[in-house]
């Protein structure tokens, strides 16, 4: 498949991820998925986000799937992440909750939990759901590393130091470059290919670019596309 952009060692591909992952090799995923939350606000009292989301440009992906085929979908990538990764998988994922019920993303992600970090968020959209407000997401390391640089085994597994991105134009909910860059200096080598089957806006490619690595990104909305390419030509490392 013709990439969108190459240079530098960064490589985009505008498809669907599932149609370019088999094809690939590299040393480690770090990737947030879409977290299939874009439906009307129900009876739980959660404050709506989809409406905002609707205007700021959260186009591409199917995110009122049923609960059931979004973890089968979710599975199958991370999967195929996997099985493409010389070492660990990071998913950036949080708790949502669906009748009342708490699923948490290890209830369905595959790989074998490696290692667990909790990102406080320091904030929360979801302050009338009679429940304390969840202000915290989780990145998981699924699978087993191929390499792990020593010097960040001193970091604590909650990081509360690392404030939400807001400034990432065309894009409702991008993360922060710090939260991809401490896993890809943690388990990916120098030099080493960092891979994003959704891309989004760039973020985990510009993490990789600012730490010296190798990166794949796949977005299935070219408007994205264009974002990232932008990013990484500019170097915009925020």
């Amino acid at each position: 498949m013709q990439p969108y952009y190459e240079q530098d060692g960064i490589t985009i591909y505008n498809a669907d991820c599932m149609d370019v992952l088999p094809s690939l090799s590299v040393d480690i995923t770090f990737t947030s998925p879409p977290y299939n939350t874009i439906a009307a606000t129900k009876s739980t009292g959660i404050m709506k986000e989809h409406r905002r989301k609707k205007q700021e440009g959260y186009e591409g992906y199917s995110d009122d799937m049923p609960e059931s085929d979004y973890q089968r979908w979710i599975a199958s990538v991370v999967q195929c992440c996997l099985d493409a990764s010389d070492g660990l998988v990071w998913v950036n994922h949080k708790t949502r909750y669906r009748n009342k019920n708490g699923i948490n993303p290890l209830s369905f992600l595959p790989g074998g939990l490696y290692c667990e970090v909790i990102w406080n968020r320091r904030g929360s959209l979801t302050l009338n759901a009679r429940k304390f407000a969840p202000s915290h997401e989780y990145i998981f390391g699924l699978g087993v590393p191929h390499y792990w640089d020593n010097a960040s085994n001193t970091k604590m597994s909650v990081w509360d130091d690392i404030p939400p991105e807001r400034n990432v134009p065309g894009h409702p909910c991008p993360f922060p470059v710090a939260l991809a860059s401490r896993c890809i200096v943690a388990s990916c080598p120098a030099g080493g290919v960092v891979l994003d089957p959704f891309m989004g806006s760039g973020t985990t490619l510009v993490a990789a670019q600012l730490e010296g690595r190798k990166a794949t990104g796949i977005e299935i909305n070219e408007r994205y596309c264009e974002i990232a390419a932008k990013r990484l030509e500019q170097k915009v490392l925020f």
